[in-house]
């Protein structure tokens, strides 16, 4: 099932250039998100996969492929999993550091 993207397309370009803008807890999300980019483009070239074949795999269109992996817009979550399960990967959580989170916060 195919879920609205609901918040403003927006590049990685306008993002980092406002990067001192953003608060501690909005660059560590542009972080992670950078980071399974980058993990998504390492998986698919080391399958030896075209962008054209984990799109087909995926159910999105190859200019959808590489626009993520050219960081020309921030992919969905959506997009992010579709890609992900294309190369066989489960996007997993990791414990952050103790003194990240508080109580309040939770």
């Amino acid at each position: 099932m195919s879920m609205p993207d609901e918040r403003p397309r927006r590049s990685w370009k306008e993002l980092k250039s406002n990067l001192k803008a953003h608060s501690k807890e909005e660059v560590e999300e542009i972080s992670q998100l950078a980071y399974l980019v980058n993990e998504l483009v390492k998986r698919r070239k080391s399958l030896g996969l075209t962008q054209s074949e984990v799109a087909t795999r995926a159910g999105i269109t190859q200019a959808q492929v590489a626009r993520v992996e050219n960081s020309h817009t921030i992919p969905s979550l959506e997009t992010v999993i579709k890609i992900s399960n294309a190369l066989g990967l489960k996007i997993g959580f990791e414990e952050a550091a103790a003194s990240s989170l508080s109580v309040a916060s939770v």
